[in-house]
C-alpha cells in the first residue's frame, strides 16, 4: 500500500486548476508529494523517503500541474517543491497549496541564494526552506520524519 506512486499520465483541462476550494477527502493517510523538474531529484528523494518514511505515501511530479493533479486526488500533508518548475513558476504552486489545501505542510528546494530567497519565503509563511545541493539529512531533520 505505502511506496512511491508515479504518474504517468495526465488529462488536466486548462480550467481544473481554478475548481472551487475543497476540503481533503483522505485524513487517514499521509503523503509526501515531491515536485521537481530534474528526474534524478525526484528519483532520489523519492526513493529515500519511500525506505525511511514508510507511514508515508510518497508522490512525485515534474510540472505544476501535475503537482495540482496530485493535491486534487491524493492525501498530501507535505509538499516538497522546487521554486521553478515548469507550468507554475516562483511561487504559484506554493499560492495555489495554500489556498486549496491550507493544512498542508510546504517546504521550498532552490539552489538560489538563500537570504534572497529566504525573505520572500517569509513573507509567504511556508513551513521551511532547503537549499540545493541537497542533503537528504537535512531533509529529513526539517521534514522530521
Amino acid at each position: 500500500m505505502f511506496g512511491v506512486k508515479k504518474l504517468t499520465s495526465l488529462n488536466i483541462q486548462p480550467h481544473s486548476l481554478n475548481n472551487q476550494r475543497q476540503p481533503h477527502r483522505y485524513n487517514a493517510v499521509s503523503g509526501i508529494l515531491i515536485v521537481d523538474e530534474d528526474p534524478d531529484v525526484l528519483t532520489q528523494l523519492s526513493y529515500s523517503f519511500a525506505l525511511c518514511a514508510r507511514h508515508y505515501n510518497v508522490y512525485t511530479a515534474q510540472t505544476g500541474k501535475a503537482a495540482a493533479q496530485v493535491l486534487k486526488t491524493c492525501a498530501v500533508n507535505i509538499l516538497l517543491t522546487a521554486l521553478n518548475v515548469p507550468v507554475m513558476h516562483d511561487f504559484e504552486l506554493i499560492d495555489y497549496t495554500k489556498y486549496y489545501y491550507p493544512d498542508t505542510q510546504i517546504f521550498a528546494m532552490s539552489d538560489e541564494e538563500s537570504s534572497a530567497v529566504q525573505n520572500i519565503l517569509d513573507d509567504s509563511k511556508i513551513n521551511g526552506y532547503i537549499r540545493k545541493p541537497l542533503r537528504i539529512e537535512l531533509i529529513y531533520s526539517i521534514l522530521r520524519i
